[in-house]
């Protein structure tokens, strides 16, 4: 049954306030690390409708953007949450001309928001805070706590050998700081773009390098029989570790989709002194996995890869190190939070569709393993029409329709007011 006061509520939510607040956070430029504008927006925005507000620093000037509309005590609590950091900075030599969903300036036409961030995933902060701040205008005061959390550094990208500093510090930093000081909840909804859909699951991610040697010798003298040019030897291990991704994905399947490796880097040699020859070459993998699979299987399946081709040549194991372990995450359809999700999407647009596993990174695999079981929905993922050709947003430019993000703020709403008037066990 849908709550008494959600009429009341939803009244407060409509088209031009979602897409004022979105164009709002897009026109704040936000890349990984530098994230405290939109953090400083948001609280100040909070705190106008009656929360309380909190910008813990995670970083030198990182903060989270938090904030709580406290309720009777003796309810579910419930966290909505989403990263406040950019896929790209727009400043990137190939993005400069790639159109206006590549820049942090907001444009709206015939309904849509284009722009740096409208995708992924400032239209899910936007709807998220848009069902809050239509709660506090209503003057309702439900049993459980409904709190916010704008995290820094969800971005999928890590510091590693010379590329250091906070705008390589990504994959969950924000979101664990959470989870670790304070912002807790029974239940937490990250709206990450799902196309409207209910991710249960999440795919899980490893990041490897496997490195093979070479011989330090002048380039005039690698015609002698002694001398190994180590990119020579790695495009022969190439062809072993295409052969195992194939039969990777062919042995993995869940919910319909199976996991994939990406050969995503390549190093070796020297640009800049090719008079030598290449003593070292090494090779950069992301490997998807489903729930299930742990990161120590994946390494025992590759290592016999490494074992067996060291074998064949007469060399040394090539050497493997893992600087990335996102593990999978599967939630029970018959929680609370997923229940009172679905009846909201039912409530609000007449149906429910299929529960999804998402594929890229999500923050909601480390709230989960905190104790705090995660459910993702967001009102991104649509492509616009003319994007008939484009694979993805990263190929097309960022885009979100309004009407997206208000039905995805009304079923925040809904969900809210079922899961925080439910009495605490």
């Amino acid at each position: 049954m849908p709550h008494p006061d959600y009429t009341k509520a939803a009244a407060f939510i409509s088209a031009e306030n979602v897409r004022t607040l979105l164009m709002d956070l897009v026109d704040i430029a936000s890349p990984t690390g530098s994230e405290i504008g939109v953090a400083q927006y948001l609280v100040a925005r909070m705190r106008k409708s009656g929360m309380d507000t909190d910008l813990p620093l995670v970083d030198a000037s990182r903060p989270n953007a938090v904030g709580h509309r406290r309720g009777r005590g003796d309810g579910l609590n419930l966290l909505f949450t989403g990263h406040m950091d950019t896929s790209y900075s727009g400043q990137e030599e190939h993005l400069r001309d790639a159109g206006a969903g590549f820049q942090p300036k907001a444009v709206y036409g015939d309904g849509w928001v284009w722009g740096l961030g409208s995708n992924n995933m400032k239209s899910g902060l936007a709807s998220a805070l848009i069902a809050i701040e239509a709660i506090a205008q209503a003057g309702l005061e439900l049993a459980g706590d409904i709190s916010f959390g704008g995290v820094v550094g969800e971005i999928e990208k890590t510091a590693i050998e010379e590329f250091q500093g906070v705008e390589y510090s990504g994959y969950g930093i924000g979101t664990r700081h959470l989870a670790t000081h304070g912002v807790t909840a029974d239940f937490a909804l990250l709206a990450e773009p799902t196309g409207l859909r209910v991710s249960v699951a999440n795919m899980g991610c490893i990041w490897l390098r496997i490195t093979v040697g070479g011989t330090v010798a002048h380039s005039a003298h690698t015609n002698r029989p002694n001398v190994v040019n180590a990119i020579a030897v790695m495009h022969e291990l190439q062809i072993d570790i295409a052969r195992w991704a194939k039969d990777y994905q062919a042995a993995h399947l869940f919910m319909g989709e199976r996991p994939n490796v990406t050969v995503a880097a390549i190093r070796g040699g020297a640009p800049w002194r090719l008079s030598r020859n290449p003593y070292e070459c090494s090779l950069y993998l992301d490997i998807r996995t489903v729930p299930g699979q742990t990161v120590e299987s994946v390494k025992r399946d590759l290592r016999k890869v490494l074992r067996g081709f060291a074998d064949t040549k007469g060399i040394e194991e090539p050497k493997l190190h893992v600087y990335v372990s996102d593990p999978p995450v599967l939630l029970d359809d018959k929680l609370p939070v997923i229940e009172a999700l679905g009846a909201a999407q039912q409530q609000v647009t007449g149906q429910r569709p299929p529960s999804i596993i998402r594929r890229p990174g999500a923050d909601a695999v480390h709230l989960t393993a905190y104790g705090v079981p995660c459910v993702a929905f967001g009102p991104g993922g649509r492509m616009h029409p003319d994007a008939r050709n484009a694979t993805s947003m990263h190929a097309f430019g960022e885009h979100v329709l309004v009407e997206d993000c208000v039905t995805a703020a009304k079923i925040y709403l809904a969900m809210a007011l079922d899961l925080c008037s439910r009495k605490a066990p």
